[in-house]
């Protein structure tokens, strides 16, 4: 896919997350959004929170990159987007529809005394710098400029890998989130 037009759908899958929250999430009173449907399953906060953890990784490494090559055109080229391995195989653990469930690492599990308003604030701040990122990294290559993983500065991932990877794993927990949302036995509204 041309990268150009990849973002431009990245954004849009971004701003449908932004919108399903502001609809469904934020209506909701903090008890809601820390209920758990079964011990051992997460709450809908814990799955936002979850999600600041892992993005926030990233996005200060698509920052820093971005704050170090700085502007290196005038006028953003096309170019065809490949995957790389590592980008292969994070989209495989991400991917909305995969079946198989791995578990999270240690360091983006959440917490259980959350400040249930600051994690929603704060998902939606960095869903919203995403999409600002997004416009600045058209900028770049794509396919060479790499960042850090999770599992370390050795194991690198691809800039377009690391977009389309966080945008599926948001709309993975996203899905989730409202999962539990839909649960029979969801706490009504007071």
């Amino acid at each position: 896919m041309q990268k150009l037009e990849l973002a431009r759908q990245l954004q849009q899958r971004l701003q449908a997350v932004l919108d399903t929250v502001e609809r469904e999430f934020q209506p909701l009173a903090p008890e809601q959004l820390a209920w758990k449907p079964a011990p051992g399953r997460w709450s809908i906060i814990e799955c936002l929170q979850h999600l600041n953890l892992a993005e926030r990784f990233y996005i200060r490494n698509i920052q820093h990159k971005s704050d170090q090559l700085g502007l290196v055109q005038h006028n953003p080229t096309d170019q065809t987007v490949s995957q790389g391995l590592v980008g292969k195989a994070l989209m495989y653990a991400v991917d909305p529809q995969a079946k198989i469930k791995l578990p999270a690492p240690s360091v983006v599990q959440p917490r259980r005394d959350l400040d249930v308003p600051s994690v929603l604030a704060q998902f939606v701040e960095l869903q919203k710098l995403l999409l600002q990122l997004l416009d600045r990294a058209v900028y770049y290559d794509w396919n060479t400029t790499q960042l850090p993983t999770l599992f370390g500065n050795w194991l690198k991932i691809r800039m377009g890998d690391a977009f389309q990877m966080l945008v599926a794993h948001t709309e993975r927990h996203l899905a989730q989130a409202m999962r539990v949302r839909n649960e029979a036995h969801f706490p009504a509204l007071p």
